[in-house]
């Protein structure tokens, strides 16, 4: 009997399991996946489309800064006072319910 073997992840999937750890900046998720921010651009555009990713805003969905332990460390937080203050503003992507959802899914 033949043995399967776990197919590896698609590049969309591999995008999520990468944000669902933490939300992520493009450039961040580049570095951590080995490509450029440019490279993912167009993934990132169709995972924001599809529903399966959203900025990670105080106010957008679940996201909440009331009770978050990060707070304090949050780029996004209210005062929006980044960490580094020299660091150019970029946009924080979280999972949504429908990217958990899927990452549930493939297991």
């Amino acid at each position: 009997m033949a043995t399967l073997t776990a197919r590896p992840p698609s590049p969309l999937a591999a995008i999520l399991q990468a944000i669902a750890g933490a939300p992520r900046t493009p450039s961040e998720l580049a570095q951590e996946l080995g490509s450029t921010a440019a490279a993912l651009d167009g993934m990132l555009r169709t995972l924001f489309t599809g529903g399966y990713v959203q900025e990670a805003a105080p106010d957008a969905g679940a996201c909440a800064c009331g009770p978050c332990a990060l707070k304090s460390l949050c780029r996004n937080a209210p005062d929006g006072t980044p960490i580094v203050a020299a660091a150019p503003a970029l946009n924080l992507l979280r999972l949504t319910a429908r990217g958990e959802a899927y990452l549930a899914r493939i297991g």
